[in-house]
């Protein structure tokens, strides 16, 4: 599709969300979704996301539907809300607005998101053997069916060097996570505390500023010191096991629009 098809496309479905808004119903319990309305609804969710991805590569519009949509509909019984659909209609015409004024953003779409897969999902590990393992099997298992990149499981693909590998891997991958655990002991005056490896610090860093910040997330174990740079950075403490946060990490991947709307 051309810019102006794609934008007509985007007007089919701010008018069809404006439909949806206009037929809520009141009564003594609230405002409720229109008969019918609540499936055509959940499709038109799936069918933004997966229109903006296709055509912008990793975007903020496909993630704050996202969370509109699910909190819209978690804090209303599973059923849509009325602010939710409101929130979703105003990002579609936030969008509309700015692609009217500047539609060469629809047909420019950087080399590097070309190579990415979505269900490509890098983890960053540094010795703790157990926890990545962990992670790569809740990233493969059916509730997800996604695909785990793990560096030192992958062939080296021509590479000569590690970092040049590393870059070769991480380009394909549309989400990073990373495992922080206790490996290192640093001494700092009088002060000794635990840290992730450097190369987990660098790998870290590289994907925040190529994914930006939404397109990464950290999960810390107990007991392993954080720096203070990557404080905006989603994160997510466990105790044990990365399973403790298994619900946490399906939704903030669905938000991030690596995982489908459900």
């Amino acid at each position: 599709m051309n810019a102006e098809q794609i934008i007509d496309e985007i007007r089919r479905y701010e008018s069809e969300l404006a439909g949806i808004l206009s037929r809520f119903t009141r009564d003594n319990n609230g405002i409720h979704i229109g008969r019918g309305d609540d499936p055509i609804f959940r499709q038109y969710v799936r069918e933004l996301i997966d229109l903006f991805n296709d055509i912008l590569g990793r975007n903020n519009y496909s993630s704050q539907i996202a969370a509109e949509f699910n909190d819209g509909v978690s804090n209303y019984l599973e059923s849509p809300s009325y602010k939710g659909v409101e929130n979703i209609l105003s990002i579609v015409r936030a969008a509309l607005t700015r692609f009217n004024r500047n539609p060469e953003l629809l047909v420019r779409r950087k080399a590097e998101e070309n190579l990415r897969h979505r269900e490509n999902v890098f983890i960053i590990h540094g010795q703790d053997e157990a926890k990545w393992r962990e992670l790569k099997s809740i990233l493969e298992s059916s509730e997800f069916r996604l695909k785990p990149i793990v560096l030192s499981e992958q062939p080296d693909a021509g590479c000569t060097t590690l970092i040049e590998k590393f870059e070769h891997y991480a380009q394909t991958c549309s989400y990073a996570i990373a495992v922080f655990t206790p490996d290192d002991q640093v001494t700092s005056g009088q002060e000794i505390y635990l840290q992730a490896r450097p190369n987990v610090i660098y790998e870290l860093g590289w994907f925040s500023g190529r994914l930006t910040r939404s397109g990464v997330m950290l999960l810390l174990k107990e007991g392993t010191s954080l720096f203070s740079d990557f404080g905006g950075i989603i994160q997510k403490r466990f105790n044990k096991d990365i399973s403790e946060k298994v619900l946490e990490i399906k939704r903030d991947l669905v938000i991030a629009g690596v995982l489908d709307v459900t």
